[in-house]
């Protein structure tokens, strides 16, 4: 994170008080940023509700197949099984410095296209479920641009103190992967057995707030 911030404010040209690097100089282009991956993943989810409309159709054929892919995804994010194609990093060699507030937004649009690391299975599985059940895919992936935005916001203000931070979090990765893939199988298969919208009219049920959130 401190690399790519690092990144899409040109550098830690801009000095505050006392030598330190202006945290407004940083913020404002990762904030940018942030939106343009963002934007691409609710684009996608809006793309995903489409298709979901056109294999309506197929309820019983596509929640099969739907789920078969999210427990497939689980079971690469909980490292059981490797998906490299899913864990390759494409990177686009640019300039040394991003300018302006329209190259940190395109920054993070090509980011949503090329760091697949980690968040493919994830994002597969939202676009899986998106396009097999009735879930609208702008909210469910303009939430996950949100948690993927969060951290570098805090970072972006934290700045000095947010690399001793991330390297503490590192020793729960493993156990957050184990923990989320578990949950995306555990997805799959109620899926698969056409349980999920029933888990879904308990959730509104048990916490009516869900419902205005959607």
């Amino acid at each position: 994170m401190p690399g790519y911030l690092s990144y899409v404010a040109g550098g830690a040209g801009a000095t505050g008080s006392g030598g330190a690097v202006s945290r407004l100089h940083i913020f404002r282009p990762a904030l940018l940023f942030v939106l343009g991956f963002t934007t691409i993943f609710v684009l996608l989810g809006i793309s995903a509700m489409a298709l979901g409309g056109v294999l309506q159709r197929f309820q019983t054929e596509t929640n099969l197949i739907g789920g078969a892919l999210v427990i497939v995804f689980g079971l690469a994010m909980t490292g059981l099984l490797r998906l490299p194609m899913l864990m390759a990093d494409h990177r686009w060699n640019g300039p040394r410095q991003v300018n302006g507030p329209v190259g940190a937004f395109l920054l993070g649009v090509a980011f949503a296209f090329g760091w697949t690391p980690c968040i493919g299975p994830v994002l597969g599985s939202i676009l899986t479920v998106t396009a097999t059940s009735s879930g609208n895919g702008a909210i469910l992936l303009g939430t996950y641009g949100l948690g993927l935005g969060v951290p570098f916001l805090l970072t972006a203000i934290l700045m000095g103190n947010a690399a001793a931070a991330l390297k503490r979090m590192r020793r729960f990765g493993v156990a957050l992967n184990i923990g989320g893939g578990a949950i995306m199988i555990g997805v799959g298969v109620l899926l698969m057995t056409g349980r999920l919208q029933e888990i879904a009219i308990w959730m509104l049920t048990t916490f009516p707030a869900l419902g205005a959130i959607g």
